[in-house]
């Protein structure tokens, strides 16, 4: 109704709905003072036909717990939480940007992949972040063995600084549960979980690892790894453990950058990274060594750009397009995302010889020296430091090679 005042919710102002889905519903707000002062919020909280039930409040409470402690920089940080008639919110840090699913899907229908660089940069944004949570302790200094499993593109919020955030820990594990997932049940989005995780079986931080492994492998390839429609088939093809290499969609990633991903990916989590800050190492050492490198500006120059050439079209669902699932109480940053652009609209620019697809696709037949690059890259993390000074004047020769040729 015309005129009637905002709803408020524990002093922050309701301005829009988001989403109301089955466990909870979704806002955006803002909190007001005096002189002007305004502070944007996505505020979640329990949606109303489930007040009163006990463990979905439990679970509501476990998530506000857990990132309460959380203090990251490419972690979406809890402002605030509290009580209000009855139910329970939360108030989130506002991330003025877009979901790396939105980024994804942009690239698709504008027919510009998303640039190599600025994929590594996300992803170690990411892992940055992850690690950070696998080893966060609480206020006396006891691991918490804090699990996402949740890791997805949705999941991903990238900002026009070029900051990506890993966000919505509502179904992560941890030591702070009161509410303990019954065996049997599988929770997270089955198209990024470990072969581990599909089965319920017990998990560790390296399930994480295999999910950031599939997001990657997602944004250099521009569709899901696990692209089967029916779950069950999903579940079939992550179990099989054979993976198609990122090359066979896109043959200009790097042999060296296939084989990170491969390592990623093991479906024995044995032979993975042992830690996200092991597969940060490697995408960091192979970010600094590529022809188009990036870094946060760079990043958000980018995303601006995506953002005004496209915000404003209206979206039209491709055939075949898979509808993420919905998470458990899960954020729904994905609604504050533009609308992506029809793709039979949009136009495709041919590749040039100038451009940066070309020179990266270049670097794995670029002769021994790039060889003796990647076999570097391939070594484990506790090497990385020891060979960085002999990578580094193998990379300086061989750029000098090229310059005078």
């Amino acid at each position: 109704m015309v005129g009637m005042a905002p709803e408020v919710v524990g002093g922050y102002q309701i301005t829009q709905l988001l989403a109301a889905g089955g466990m909870a519903e979704i806002y955006l707000a803002r909190k007001v003072g005096p002189g002007g002062f305004e502070k944007r919020v996505v505020l979640k909280r329990i949606a109303k036909k489930l007040l009163g039930d006990r463990e979905i409040e439990a679970m509501f409470l476990d998530e506000a717990r857990v990132q309460a402690l959380l203090d990251h920089p490419h972690v979406v940080q809890i402002h605030d939480m509290g009580l209000d008639k009855g139910s329970y919110w939360i108030a989130m840090e506002f991330v003025s940007g877009a979901t790396l699913r939105w980024v994804v899907d942009n690239a698709n229908a504008v027919g510009r992949p998303v640039p190599m660089g600025h994929a590594l940069r996300v992803v170690g944004d990411v892992l940055n972040g992850l690690h950070y949570a696998h080893e966060l302790a609480d206020h006396k200094g006891r691991a918490l063995g804090l699990i996402h499993r949740d890791i997805s593109p949705v999941n991903v919020l990238v900002s026009r600084s070029g900051c990506a955030k890993l966000c919505d820990f509502g179904v992560a594990k941890s030591r702070l549960q009161s509410v303990m997932t019954r065996v049997g049940i599988v929770k997270g989005k089955f198209r990024y979980m470990a072969p581990e995780q599909v089965n319920a079986a017990p998990l560790d931080r390296r399930a994480d690892v295999f999910a950031v492994g599939a997001v990657t492998w997602e944004i250099l390839a521009g569709r899901r790894l696990f692209d089967q429609q029916p779950e069950d088939a999903v579940v079939d093809a992550i179990r099989s453990g054979e993976y198609p290499s990122v090359r066979v969609i896109r043959p200009e990633v790097p042999r060296a950058l296939d084989r990170v991903l491969r390592k990623a990916l093991d479906p024995d989590p044995d032979r993975r990274f042992n830690t996200a800050r092991d597969f940060q190492i490697a995408v960091e050492e192979l970010l600094r060594l590529m022809p188009e490198s990036s870094n946060a500006a760079a990043l958000g120059e980018y995303l601006v750009s995506e953002l005004e050439g496209t915000a404003g079209l209206q979206a039209t669902p491709k055939d075949g397009q898979i509808a993420d699932e919905s998470g458990l109480l899960a954020a729904n940053f994905e609604l504050l995302d533009p609308p992506v652009p029809d793709a039979s609209n949009a136009r495709r620019p041919e590749m040039s010889r100038s451009q940066p697809g070309r020179e990266v696709s270049e670097l794995h037949d670029a002769g021994f020296g790039y060889k003796m690059l990647a076999a570097a890259l391939m070594a484990p993390a506790w090497l990385f430091g020891t060979v960085a000074y002999g990578v580094r004047a193998v990379a300086s020769l061989f750029g000098r090679r090229n310059r005078d040729a």
